[in-house]
């Protein structure tokens, strides 16, 4: 059993806790410790996503999420444009 995991994840487990408790303090502290760790949590409204990393800093996380991002935006935009090109052939093929 790898102890240093099961603290880990307690410690996930723990700052959820803080955060609905509206515990920032212990939150901000526990999410500093798993940094550290490669360990990066990313709160979302709802939930904390978590990120085991090998290497790189919190930016380099947040940085290539955003280009993600931008990725997935640009191919639903052309994958609209697409489908909007495909309707209008559909509509002119069958007014002929």
């Amino acid at each position: 059993m790898n102890l240093e995991n099961k603290y880990i994840d307690e410690l996930i487990l723990m700052r959820e806790e803080a955060r609905q408790l509206k515990n920032w303090k212990l939150a901000d502290k526990i999410r500093t410790y798993l940094d550290t760790k490669h360990i990066f949590v990313i709160d979302k409204k709802n939930e904390q996503v978590v990120y085991h990393r090998t290497k790189g800093s919190r930016q380099d996380l947040i940085h290539l999420l955003k280009k993600e991002n931008r990725i997935e935006k640009i191919f639903e935009a052309w994958l609209f444009s697409m489908k909007q090109t495909i309707n209008k052939n559909t509509t002119i093929i069958q007014k002929s």
